[in-house]
């Protein structure tokens, strides 16, 4: 039997919420997606494609934590109700190893797309953002 330090399947992780490279919150789960825009090229005269190339990259992550009294994403500065869109600032969204402290990817420059919450009879409450970034990697931790 092997002790969880020692598998080789990522489990457990930490996702961190920084910004200017402090943390300022922690979500439950994150869901990160990449589109390269690719597209098909054709020769004139034929309907199969010659090749498939990759035009832009845009990529979304997807954050969901429980809501907390005093500490919902707004209360934390990485949400908005309004206008207020208008004076956040951009965030870095870091997954950690929660066993190692490696870094596994971070999602950096993420600008608010769009949140949500869902509030149920006896469930706990809970609160939903998806984010674009600039750009993912493996990285190291930024601190400034």
């Amino acid at each position: 039997m092997s002790i969880v330090k020692d598998q080789p399947a990522h489990a457990g992780h930490t996702v961190r919420l920084k910004i200017g490279g402090v943390e300022v919150g922690r979500a439950q789960r994150v869901e990160g997606n990449r589109d390269f825009g690719t597209e098909n090229q054709y020769e004139i005269g034929s309907i199969l494609p010659q090749e498939s190339v990759p035009l832009k990259v845009q990529g979304s992550v997807s954050v969901d934590k429980y809501r907390l009294r005093k500490k919902s994403l707004a209360e934390l500065g990485l949400s908005a109700y309004g206008a207020d869109i208008l004076h956040m600032n951009v965030i870095d969204i870091e997954i950690t190893d929660k066993y190692t402290n490696d870094i596994v990817i971070v999602y950096r420059k993420c600008t608010l797309q769009n949140s949500s919450e869902e509030f149920s009879a006896n469930a706990m409450s809970s609160e939903k953002s998806t984010w674009l970034f600039l750009s993912s990697d493996f990285g190291t931790p930024i601190t400034e």
